[in-house]
């Protein structure tokens, strides 16, 4: 079944019929670092995910066009869904469309794709789009995902570029950078546990079209964390390397699946530490040092079948990582990550 409406919004169901009997959910968070494609682990932590709401409707919402997530999960988990379908809402007309609201409603399981979070929040911020989604999570309780931009949503704070993403060595080199205008608070989407979090996604991607890793990109988003909410400590951050899976239960305790390697599937837990920046000034480098301690991060390496333990409720129940510092005493060239002895 498809519905397309004058290209306000495109709906597919991809397999099986939505049905609307009451399912069993337990609600759950899974944020995905942006490369999935077959990374290892990606199996047992769609099944964590689908497991949370079995036999429902899975609902993928994006937006510019339909895709293949639903197909996807139509040919490898038949047995957990009642149904899969794409939603595609591609303006702020269909974002208020009743067929549009509907459809999320009735969702068992959501999942926002990715693509390009100012989209996202250009066209469905403030509109009933934005309550259907807020009712399904906080109401309803059904789980959710969300990979790269509809991971980056899903923080209380987050990054919405119109243009260019900022780079690390723009961030902390001027934390004021032209490229971080697009930093935004707002209750656009309210996850449990993720309250005062700035989320960042593919923190280990390097290549042609991506000189710089995002480590401190991430470590300067959560000093704006800190500044845009006028400095009330703590502040908070999450970020994930592309090949990792951070899966939060609803009583906020998180676990990462991964590839089980050295490389590339880590989550990164990241807090302040009792003081704010010495020097957060526009042209500026920022200076965030305190003793080379600014900055308290929890890192758990993923494994296929889920490692780790982090406590979102109190930020300091752990296991099965390790803790690091993060600090820079001016500036990219500054910026330090030391293991905690």
């Amino acid at each position: 079944m498809s519905n397309n409406h004058d290209r306000d919004f495109h709906y597919s169901c991809r397999c099986g019929k939505a049905n609307f009997q009451s399912v069993k959910h337990r609600s759950g968070i899974l944020l995905i670092g942006g490369a999935e494609g077959g990374k290892l682990g990606e199996d047992q932590a769609t099944t964590w995910l689908l497991n949370r709401a079995k036999g429902g409707n899975y609902l993928v919402l994006r937006f510019g066009d339909l895709g293949g997530q639903a197909d996807w999960i139509c040919d490898n988990y038949p047995s957990l869904i009642g149904s899969a379908a794409e939603l595609s809402i591609d303006s702020r007309e269909g974002a208020n469309h009743p067929d549009v609201i509907e459809y999320i409603r009735n969702a068992d399981i959501l999942f926002f794709a990715g693509g390009d979070q100012n989209q996202y929040e250009d066209l469905w911020e403030s509109t009933k789009v934005e309550t259907a989604i807020n009712y399904l999570i906080n109401d309803k309780k059904v789980p959710v995902a969300g990979t790269s931009a509809g991971m980056a949503i899903l923080g209380d704070f987050y990054y919405a570029p119109t243009h260019e993403g900022v780079l690390s060595s723009e961030i902390l080199n001027n934390p004021f950078h032209f490229n971080t205008k697009d930093f935004y608070r707002s209750d656009f989407i309210r996850v449990p546990f993720l309250k005062k979090v700035v989320t960042d996604t593919h923190l280990d991607r390097l290549n042609q079209d991506h000189p710089e890793t995002r480590y401190s990109r991430l470590f300067g988003f959560l000093a704006r964390n800190v500044h845009d909410n006028h400095n009330q400590l703590p502040a908070y951050a999450i970020g994930l390397e592309e090949g990792a899976f951070l899966a939060i239960d609803e009583h906020g305790i998180a676990k990462v699946y991964g590839n089980g390697t050295d490389k590339g599937q880590d989550a990164y837990f990241l807090q302040t530490n009792g003081t704010l920046p010495e020097q957060m000034e526009p042209d500026r480098p920022l200076i965030w040092n305190n003793n080379g301690q600014a900055v308290k991060v929890y890192r758990i390496a993923g494994t296929p079948s889920g490692s780790g333990e982090f406590d979102l409720k109190d930020w300091s129940s752990a296991a099965g990582g390790g803790w690091e510092y993060w600090y820079t005493k001016g500036g990219m060239a500054g910026f330090k990550r030391v293991p905690v002895a």
